[in-house]
């Protein structure tokens, strides 16, 4: 009888570890952690790109000078920009390879992927953060396309740039980080290329 007792005590022990252990695969599989964001979020919610915003104002193309700078006019000055000559922007939230010497992996490949977002002539629309100018004197831009694409993020999510916050311009540095965790799992662009 004792031995019976034993027996039952054992099996029940490894029914148990053998449920919790599929309850862990379950769990696992199902809900990544690496997938959580914030608040219950998922990460599929989160990589939405945001439409651009109502108080974004229309910029036309200059050049482009690398993946995450350009220069751009205003057709009507306004008090953020008070001229319709071309003005150097930088995108806020992300940061490219530089082409400059040294040039470093994948700057040629970002420099081309802005330029088919953003070509020479193109109509964009550009929206501030809090600080709109930095210590370069460039205007801080968030960039959406004709078509509502945002280039900051699309940027990021080429593998061609990754998140840059810097205070207090961090308006989409959530949403920025997401979409670089993805590319970098994806091994896009510089992920993949770049050692």
């Amino acid at each position: 009888m004792r031995r019976l007792g034993q027996t039952i005590g054992i099996v029940t022990i490894i029914g148990a570890v053998l449920i919790g252990a599929v309850l862990i695969g379950v769990w696992w599989f199902g809900i990544r952690p690496s997938e959580q964001v914030c608040c219950g979020e998922p990460a599929a919610q989160q990589t939405d790109a945001p439409a651009r915003p109502a108080d974004a104002f229309a910029v036309t193309v200059a050049s482009v000078w690398d993946g995450d700078t350009l220069r751009a006019r205003v057709s009507t000055p306004s008090e953020a920009i008070a001229t319709t000559e071309d003005v150097r922007m930088r995108l806020i939230g992300i940061d490219t390879p530089e082409v400059s010497e040294p040039a470093e992996c994948w700057g040629d490949e970002a420099t081309a992927h802005l330029k088919a977002l953003a070509p020479e002539g193109a109509v964009l629309w550009a929206s501030f953060d809090v600080d709109p100018l930095d210590r370069y004197e460039r205007y801080l831009v968030y960039l959406w396309t004709e078509d509502g694409r945002f280039i900051n993020n699309e940027l990021v999510a080429a593998g061609d740039a990754e998140t840059l916050t810097v205070e207090p311009n961090d308006e989409y540095a959530a949403l920025f980080a997401v979409t670089e965790q993805s590319a970098r799992a994806s091994g896009a662009g510089q992920w993949g290329a770049c050692g």
